[in-house]
């Protein structure tokens, strides 16, 4: 199973790769082409679309050096992993959107008020019509990636491309209009390309602050882990389920109430159960930690305040001492109850008559955590 998990994730990260240095041999001759041709041809719009493209490529180059280190494994530096690697690209495009939304918005504001006297020429366009073409196919490819590969960075980065090829249609249109005499529709173009830039950074950099800072993700994936669980037989009830994002995976921590007689070993056995259920029923969990607690006990007094084994198992030694032979005790279980501790002692033969009458006077003088001693032993055969 490890070894289908490796080869998957090896497979997602080349799917990633050659979609961000797709982009990469893309953005970069087609942003040049785009601010040549746009003062050639005296198009602000078209200038303002190549600097988006420039974004678009300082944001595949931020992908790459994610997908450098978001796929390591957990080490000692990052015992969680390195999916916020991702997280922290997605961002950082956010970042560079927005900064280009704003200088565009600002050369364009100017540009409204005072509208160039020279309408563009018919070279910005064609370029901006190759844009259009060129751009909205790179945005199926590396949103297909990313659908495959369930990456937000993924997703962002599509967006951006394809944002760009919006860009490149306002572009288109407003170079259009100007050549008709409407010299101010240029710089309208810009404008309303920035402010679609804007809400794109907006929508991607919003969700990325969310995960860097621990917000939960949403209420029903907390609902299906909940009744994963509660699907595992065995366990009573589910509660403190707490949840953070990291990359395209989420991880889990939460408590769960079992019966307070199973044994640790059967605790710890439908522990690992429920945890492997919730992994094959959500794909998009990456780890879930789960804490049993006694049914009904955990929050009592005992559970929280009440003496450790080798005080109590102290007390117990001198409350059997001359009512039970050292070498008949086979094994001492606590078990930690609201109203005390109650120690079960395991004998390898029956005590004599009445032992167990004074062990319950003795316990009772103690003043210590334990409620009760219960005497066990195997009948004869």
């Amino acid at each position: 199973m490890t070894h289908l998990h490796t080869t998957i994730d090896s497979d997602a990260l080349r799917d990633k790769r050659r979609a961000a240095w797709a982009g990469v041999v893309l953005n970069g001759p087609l942003s040049v082409a785009k601010i040549i041709a746009g003062l050639v041809a005296n198009s602000q719009a078209l200038v303002a679309d190549g600097v988006h493209s420039l974004s678009d490529l300082a944001s595949d180059a931020a992908v790459i050096w994610a997908l450098k280190h978001s796929h390591r494994p957990p080490d000692s530096e990052h015992p969680f992993g390195h999916g916020r690697f991702e997280t922290l690209a997605t961002l950082a495009i956010a970042a560079m959107l927005a900064l280009a939304a704003f200088g565009i918005l600002i050369d364009a504001g100017a540009r409204l008020i005072d509208p160039p006297d020279t309408a563009p020429g018919a070279l910005a366009l064609w370029v901006a019509a190759l844009s259009i073409a060129l751009k909205e196919g790179l945005y199926h490819y590396t949103k297909a990636v990313a659908k495959r590969t369930g990456s937000a960075m993924m997703a962002a980065n599509a967006w951006h491309h394809r944002s760009d090829a919006v860009t490149s249609v306002v572009a288109l249109a407003g170079i259009g209009a100007a050549m008709l005499g409407a010299p101010w529709a240029d710089a309208l173009g810009a404008g309303i390309i920035a402010l679609m830039l804007g809400r794109v950074a907006w929508h991607y950099g919003l969700p990325a602050i969310s995960e860097l800072v621990d917000t939960a993700p949403p209420e029903e994936m907390a609902q299906q882990i909940m009744t994963a669980l509660m699907a595992t037989p065995g366990v009573r009830d589910a509660h403190e389920l707490r949840l953070r994002q990291l990359g395209g995976s989420i991880q889990a921590d939460v408590h769960i109430t079992l019966d307070p007689a199973m044994t640790l070993s059967e605790a710890h056995r439908l522990c690992e159960a429920a945890r492997a259920h919730v992994l094959e029923t959500l794909p998009d969990m990456a780890e879930i930690i789960i804490h049993p607690e006694p049914d009904g006990h955990a929050d009592g007094p005992a559970a929280h305040d009440a003496a450790l084994r080798p005080e109590l198992a102290q007390v117990v030694r001198e409350c059997l001492d001359g009512v039970v032979a050292a070498d008949t005790i086979r094994h001492l279980r606590l078990d930690y109850r609201d109203d005390g501790v109650i120690a079960v002692v395991e004998l390898r033969a029956a005590p004599s008559e009445g032992a167990q009458r004074s062990v319950a006077k003795r316990v009772q003088r103690t003043g210590s955590d334990l409620a009760e001693i219960r005497l066990l032993w195997a009948a004869p055969s």
